[in-house]
């Protein structure tokens, strides 16, 4: 078992803290230095000393996108070719990329050594209108079905590989935000990750996905170490997230029993409300 779940054994109250938009504008003005290791780090240890969140979390989307703003050659390589997995294939397999993203991670490792540590990435179906739209401007007209995502998938395991050595306890899947009145994702479709889930297995790391909604679907995945919803799975360690009306004063949903929250704090949150909120959090 990784530290993460280790963490939540020992911890029923365990907050994890998704600041990356607070703390980027309020500590970084609004500029986090993706592309600076040792500033990013610095960056990070600021805001843990001001939140001290359970949890530090890498997302990739954000990284990427200030990677690849920095590095047009490599825009233009994923749009040498219109097929619909180019694009992806192309990003993942940057050399670059990849070696700056592990010293991003192993920088945080070595500054939070207790602290579990987790990488944050687009479901593969996600990622290949993502990436497609990086370098071309429009996803719309692609049509990705199960053999586009089992192809995806492959790529992704094969970038991971990269953070063998990174002592990485997790990773999470990350459904579209913008999916609000599309299918939810079913239990049977990680099916398709599969090259995904063994390269977690592989490493021991514990394998969470993050629903746009309740996500009462993935009830029973045993594919899932957990998930993060907007209520508790059944089935599943659940991690609740807190709706953003509770930072200007709202209620916070009930926790789950063996899980742990999940609050995303909003860039324009009071900073003067902010710690007391977080404090009734773990109260």
């Amino acid at each position: 078992m990784a530290a993460f779940l280790d963490a939540l054994h020992g911890n029923g109250k365990l907050l994890w803290i998704d600041a990356t938009a607070y703390a980027g504008k309020l500590l970084a003005g609004g500029k986090i230095p993706w592309l600076d290791v040792s500033a990013y780090v610095a960056w990070q240890r600021k805001a843990q000393g001001l939140l001290k969140a359970d949890v530090i979390a890498v997302p990739l989307d954000a990284a990427i996108e200030a990677w690849l703003a920095a590095h047009p050659a490599l825009v233009t390589s994923m749009a040498e070719k219109k097929r619909a997995l180019f694009p992806l294939k192309t990003l993942l397999a940057d050399a670059g990329l990849r070696a700056h993203l592990v010293e991003l991670v192993g920088g945080l490792r070595s500054s939070f050594a207790k602290t579990p540590l987790m990488l944050v990435l687009p479901l593969p179906r996600r990622w290949i209108a993502g990436a497609y739209a990086q370098a071309s401007g429009n996803s719309d007209a692609l049509d990705i079905g199960a053999d586009e995502i089992d192809s995806a998938a492959v790529y992704v395991a094969d970038f991971l590989r990269a953070f063998g050595d990174s002592a990485l306890d997790g990773l999470v899947l990350q459904e579209a935000r913008e999916a609000a009145g599309s299918q939810p994702l079913q239990a049977a479709e990680l099916e398709w990750y599969q090259p995904v889930i063994n390269v977690a297995a592989h490493y021991r790391w514990d394998l969470g996905l993050q629903v746009d909604g309740e996500g009462s679907a993935l009830a029973g995945a045993t594919a899932l170490g957990f998930v993060i919803a907007t209520a508790a799975v059944a089935g599943l360690i659940s991690g609740v997230v807190t709706p953003a009306s509770y930072w200007s004063g709202g209620a916070a949903p009930p926790g789950s029993a063996g899980g742990f929250r999940f609050a995303e704090i909003p860039a324009d949150a009071n900073p003067e409300q902010v710690l007391d909120r977080l404090a009734a959090l773990r109260g």
